[in-house]
């Protein structure tokens, strides 16, 4: 009877020896887990274009649009009202029904910088699907955030089931991500930086080869499924030296007009807040204002690839520019700021086309220069974008990538660099950052911190062994804890709460009446530790109090430990090795 159980253990074990085998080989063999990284780049090509026929299939329904809505002349107004207001109603429907099981889903950026590059699969079907609905009816959204949140999840699922090591999770959900920006741009070399500068916060050789191989895998299968993203935008010769100029005024005027952007949102969020309107309901509001803006100028609406073919290769009037530009902003404000899905990273690469444009007609206007208009709405678009996202290389290679000029490139590298170090300087955040701020988070890049807070000092403490009482004798402690068997005891009243801790060198100390009470040698009756505070927390309330050691207490101030800052420190200090320098494969 005893070896039933046993036996049919046993019998299980060939089952499962497979799926061990395969994952010790993932977990060992860089070449395996680069092909798993290869595998996730080209399901992530083929669900960006997926998406990307979801949204034209919608535009086809809603606005009788068979190229992007946002590039027509004339629309509807009918359709061109109708459609904002509809995906207001169906994105404040899916938050009234999805607002508690859904409440908070990391997105690539926060999983690595926190969770270690844990993403829930059905929290981030959610938010593809909110996404979808937002700029497939018209939203002034992009769906740069559906297209990486559904890659990540499916990366970061696949890294669970394979049971990845924390950094090789970290890696593959960037793989993923950067695999659905190269497809969505044709672009493998954007989507490479885009995972090392957004989603990794690090430029590694051990990432290089995955990601890079996710990268091309995704562009490929993207090109085989769409056939290919058109013509490159070629733009040949050198930069004019008269322009770098205004490349710098023009990568100022993009800083600014990032941080304007990043801040309109967050303002209209705050309004909301503070306004009747329930908070699930408000896509509705922006749904009608945007639907309003659209019958002013169809360009406002989705997420601007039309509007960005007109612009590039249209010849709008400064005037045009100016309002194109101003209403875009608008409707992006609107729809992001009253919880329409989706990101900036369209939006801002469309403005900055236009802010370019303006910058180069108007010393041509005002002063005759003969300014290359293209170079600057490249430059603008990259530099604005690079204030919005963070990601000045990313930019660059996409500059690169698509007009194949190595001159632009490196001017778009120089307004990039600007454009970075002013919004670090006067706002010091990307949108996405920016976000978690607003939440209280205190994350401004995917660098892993999540680990710092996953060491916490309930884990650190050691155990509460014997504690003294406050109406002790001096003499009876000393029987009990002889000089050198502890650092400090935890000091208790009569109802067993903390009064102090008691260090072994006070009471030691020859000066002492051996037949005073102990509550005369308590030491930092004030300070403590909870143990969920996090090694960070605990060192500094070490250097705070100057102290060696603290108790660990509960809610009712009973104590549960105490910890001694060498411990800590030295737990910190093996932790941060093994990410200075992780194990290798």
């Amino acid at each position: 009877m005893q070896q039933a159980p046993a036996i049919r253990r046993h019998r299980l074990l060939p089952r499962l020896r497979a799926p061990f085998r395969l994952r010790m080989l993932i977990r060992r063999n860089e070449a395996a887990y680069t092909l798993v990284a290869a595998a996730i780049g080209l399901l992530s090509g083929a669900a960006v274009v997926a998406m990307q026929q979801i949204v034209h299939l919608l535009g086809l329904v809603l606005f009788g649009q068979t190229e992007p809505v946002s590039g027509v002349a004339a629309l509807d107004p009918l359709r061109a009202f109708a459609g904002p207001v509809a995906g207001g109603i169906l994105v404040a429907l899916s938050y009234l029904v999805g607002r508690r099981r859904f409440r908070r889903v990391a997105d690539p950026i926060e999983a690595n910088a926190v969770g270690g590059g844990k993403i829930p699969v059905p929290g981030s079907l959610y938010i593809t699907l909110q996404t979808i609905v937002s700029s497939g009816f018209g939203a002034s959204v992009g769906m740069e955030a559906a297209y990486t949140q559904a890659a990540s999840a499916l990366a970061s699922s696949t890294g669970q089931r394979l049971r990845l090591r924390r950094e090789d999770l970290r890696q593959l959900v960037a793989a993923g991500a950067g695999g659905a920006i190269a497809a969505a741009f044709d672009a493998p070399l954007t989507g490479a930086f885009y995972a090392f500068e957004l989603v990794l916060a690090a430029y590694s050789v051990a990432a290089l080869l995955p990601v890079l191989s996710a990268s091309i895998a995704a562009t490929v299968v993207a090109r085989l499924l769409s056939g290919g993203h058109g013509a490159p935008l070629l733009l040949a010769g050198q930069v004019p030296a008269q322009s770098y100029p205004w490349i710098a005024l023009l990568a100022v005027a993009a800083a600014l007009a990032g941080i304007v952007l990043m801040r309109a949102v967050a303002w209209t969020e705050r309004l909301l807040a503070r306004s009747a309107v329930p908070g699930w309901s408000q896509p509705m509001l922006g749904g009608i204002c945007v639907g309003a803006l659209a019958l002013a100028s169809p360009q406002v609406l989705s997420s601007g690839h039309g509007a960005m073919m007109l612009v590039m290769g249209g010849d709008l009037t400064l005037r045009s520019l100016i309002i194109v530009a101003l209403l875009k902003m608008l409707a992006s404000v609107i729809s992001l700021g009253t919880g329409f899905r989706g990101g900036l990273f369209f939006a801002s690469l469309l403005l900055g086309a236009i802010l370019g444009k303006i910058v180069a007609l108007l010393p041509v206007l005002a002063f005759g220069l003969d300014l290359p208009v293209e170079v600057l709405a490249v430059v603008g678009m990259c530099a604005l974008a690079t204030a919005v996202i963070g990601a000045p290389l990313t930019m660059s290679f996409l500059a690169l990538e698509m007009t194949q000029n190595l001159p632009l490139a490196l001017a778009v590298l120089v307004s990039a660099l600007l454009s970075t170090a002013i919004v670090r300087q006067f706002f010091g955040f990307s949108f996405s950052t920016w976000r978690f701020h607003l939440r209280g988070e205190t994350i401004r890049s995917a660098a892993d911190v999540g680990w710092v807070r996953d060491l916490t000092v309930g884990r650190m403490m050691r155990r509460s062994g014997p504690t003294l009482m406050t109406n002790g004798t001096i003499a009876e402690a000393r029987r009990r804890f002889p000089l050198g068997a502890t650092k400090a005891v935890p000091l208790v009243d009569d109802g067993g709460s903390y009064a102090g801790l008691c260090l072994m060198t006070d009471l030691h100390w020859d000066g002492q009446d051996p037949r005073a009470p102990l509550g005369g040698l308590a030491r930092f009756r004030a300070a403590w530790l909870r143990p969920d505070q996090t090694v960070q927390d605990a060192i500094s309330a070490f250097g705070r109090e100057e102290a060696d050691t603290l108790a660990v207490l509960d809610p009712r101030n009973q104590v549960l430990g105490i910890l001694n800052e060498h411990h800590c420190l030295r737990r910190y200090a093996e932790e941060t090795n093994k990410r200075l320098y992780p194990a290798r494969r």
